[in-house]
């Protein structure tokens, strides 16, 4: 009986709803917006796992496919902007006007190829509305200036003036993985946010990757007034240190390099002045560098070499050291003051008269802005350490 009154109470059911609407109800349709597109790459690159983004809808992206293909769909008439980025190319953007129950095509991205030790950010008003600039934040690896400002008026990168999409670009970073953050400053004060269109998230922050470079190498020999001299106590660096070999006992060496364009050879010893000499690896995969002649230590004296290219920011550089009561002595890119060649980039002081012993010093980049010599003979916690003969 149970039964009987069970099935006769889901037959009145189903056919109040027939009679009620005219039909059975089917899944609700709820209409959308679809947009397609195109990811263009350079020739012989993959465009596979370029991630597409939407500036304002951070739950809102998607991936192409090999052959550079996207589609995305939104459930309301609107214009869209949207984000294209990936690991081996560069982050760049596209607006589309989607349309209800229409599909439309945007603008192809055409991404360039990331640049061996360059990165680039964008920010944008749509993602914060209330916001009125942008900077960068390093933070790890931190650089000597820890912020950079983007720009919206058409420089550093930026697209287009004024309208409020924020870009830079930063050249000679460490190669690698770069957490960073977006801070944004608006009329209650700076916020610092995620990148809601970063590359990758890792320990929780916005990881951008510097593309690692062709290995290039360049080799060659140092020389000196010196007979019977022993050259492997020399270090010879690199890109702000971050390579470093010692020569072999006859002078020679023989050292991978990174970039396309100039670079610089430092060559550090307790015995040697240093000495900072530009390579240029634009064309060939060997640069054989003509030999460089390194000058014994004089008693007393003290050379620094600051290289310009190793730090973001550098204006007016001095050194400040425990001989000279910590007050800045500038450093000259003139042929001045042991400066070898006027412009290169390479800025240099040479003191006389100091004490000898081991000297504590530092390089002031800015007025506030104050670091180690990543060439340095030894140091502590806080100082490079130079020992004055």
């Amino acid at each position: 009986m149970r039964r009987k009154k069970l099935l006769l109470f889901v037959i009145s059911g189903l056919f109040s709803l027939i009679f009620s609407t005219g039909c059975i109800q089917e899944a609700l349709v709820i209409p959308v917006a679809t947009v397609t597109g195109k990811v263009i790459v350079p020739a012989a690159k993959v465009a596979l796992g370029v991630h597409i983004t939407v500036a304002g809808d951070t739950n809102k992206s998607c991936y192409v496919n090999e052959y550079g293909d996207y589609k995305l769909e939104f459930n309301k008439t609107g214009r869209y902007l949207l984000i294209a980025r990936g690991r081996d190319f560069d982050v760049d953007y596209v607006w589309v006007d989607a349309v209800l129950e229409e599909t439309v095509t945007a603008t192809d991205f055409v991404l360039p190829e990331k640049i061996v030790g360059e990165g680039k950010w964008l920010a944008t008003i749509v993602d914060f509305p209330s916001a009125t600039g942008f900077v960068v934040k390093s933070l790890d690896p931190k650089w000597a200036t820890e912020t950079y400002r983007l720009y919206d008026d058409g420089t550093h990168d930026d697209k287009y003036a004024g309208d409020g999409i924020y870009a830079l670009r930063l050249a000679n970073l460490p190669t690698g993985s770069q957490l960073y953050s977006i801070v944004w400053n608006g009329p209650e004060g700076d916020k610092e946010e995620k990148d809601p269109h970063a590359e990758n998230t890792r320990n929780d922050k916005s990881e951008l990757i510097i593309r690692e470079p062709d290995m290039k190498v360049a080799r060659g020999k140092v020389t000196s007034t010196l007979t019977g001299v022993n050259y492997s106590e020399v270090v010879l660096g690199t890109k702000g240190g971050a390579r470093k070999i010692f020569l072999n006992s006859d002078g020679t060496y023989s050292l991978p390099m990174e970039g396309n364009g100039r670079e610089y050879l430092v060559f550090r010893s307790s015995n040697f002045n240093i000495r900072a000499i530009p390579v240029n690896l634009s064309t060939m995969p060997i640069y054989d560098v003509p030999d460089v002649a390194l000058a014994p230590k004089a008693p007393g004296e003290a050379k620094f070499v600051l290289v310009k290219s190793d730090f973001q920011d550098v204006g007016n550089p001095s050194v400040v050291a425990d001989f000279t009561s910590w007050q800045p002595q500038a450093l000259y890119d003139d042929a001045t003051h042991g400066d070898e060649v006027a412009g290169d980039g390479v800025y240099t002081l040479v003191i006389a008269n100091v004490s000898p012993g081991y000297h504590k010093y530092a390089f002031n980049l800015t007025t506030t802005s104050q670091v180690r010599d990543p060439y340095q003979e030894s140091g502590d916690s806080q100082y490079s350490i130079l020992l004055v003969k």
